[in-house]
């Protein structure tokens, strides 16, 4: 009886040893698999990154920039009935002025990478016409944090999500 129970436990442990060896396999094959996946995807990625960085490391220096949309709390999105009421100019030596409806911008800009503020900051305070955007404007442009440059266009990004002001080129 004892044989039979040696014989069973030598098969079953070479059973055992083989599935292993198997699944060791397997695993190896799917981690290889996942491997040249994940280069393939981080060469695409890389090359798509490469260029967004090439545009996105861009000084603003020197542009000019009308407001095309301004998307605030809530979802809710608005467009200027006059573009170029709208102005940012982004001065040598961090300088920025601009327009906002019947209002002045002035002020600093600090850029780096992906993050742009502007301090100190000021607009004027002339009471414009119903339906003026500068408001919104003003509030959200004091409170910018990051920018993307993405086909030739400027997006500012608060603090707030969900916020975000397009600009276009004034050049």
């Amino acid at each position: 009886m004892d044989t039979n129970r040696e014989w069973f436990y030598a098969r079953y442990q070479t059973y055992l040893h083989k599935r292993n060896l198997m699944l060791k396999k397997s695993a190896l094959k799917k981690s290889i698999l996942l491997s040249f996946a994940s280069l393939a995807l981080y060469g695409a990625v890389v090359t798509n990154s490469a260029n967004a960085a090439d545009e996105q490391t861009l000084s603003l220096e020197g542009t000019n920039w009308q407001l095309v949309k301004l998307t605030v709390l809530g979802g809710f999105v608005f467009t200027p009935a006059d573009p170029g009421a709208y102005v940012l100019n982004f001065r040598s030596e961090q300088r920025l002025t601009g327009e906002s409806d019947c209002n002045s911008i002035t002020g600093a800009w600090q850029q780096d990478s992906t993050t742009l503020r502007f301090e100190p900051f000021g607009a004027t305070r002339e009471l414009c016409s119903p339906g003026s955007l500068h408001n919104n404007l003003v509030l959200y442009l004091r409170d910018t944090q990051t920018y993307q440059l993405l086909d030739g266009k400027l997006f500012l990004h608060t603090s707030t999500a969900g916020v975000e002001i397009e600009f276009e080129s004034r050049d």
